[in-house]
């Protein structure tokens, strides 16, 4: 299981590729995106993030208007750490994808069929 968070203002990827702040660091980069750990969890970053939704016949739905950096927290990481030093250091807030917020910064686009 996954959960996404986008921040509430844009925040400069290029910095999250040399992140050093209050014991999170880069763990690596992959594919052009970045894997911060705080020594035992885990919190990949993506630069341009666009997901979609699909119906139960795999058919695409929807397409979630948003591009910039998001983070996402896979299995049974407890990412805290690693969002406190996200959230100091660009002086932002990470929006979980289960926040109502969340669906302000990322807005569905309907596709036609």
């Amino acid at each position: 299981m996954s959960i996404d968070f986008v921040p509430n203002k844009n925040i400069s990827f290029s910095e999250l590729k040399t992140f050093n702040h209050m014991g999170v660091t880069v763990d690596t980069i992959e594919d052009g995106n970045v894997l911060l750990t705080d020594g035992t969890n885990f919190m990949w970053a993506y630069p341009e993030t666009k997901t979609g939704t699909y119906n139960h016949n795999l058919q695409f739905l929807y397409s979630d208007s948003y591009e910039g950096v998001m983070f996402t927290r896979y299995a049974g990481n407890d990412p805290i750490s690693i969002i406190e030093a996200i959230e100091d250091f660009f002086n932002i807030r990470l929006i979980c994808e289960y926040d109502a917020e969340y669906s302000n910064i990322v807005s569905p686009l309907m596709l036609k069929p």
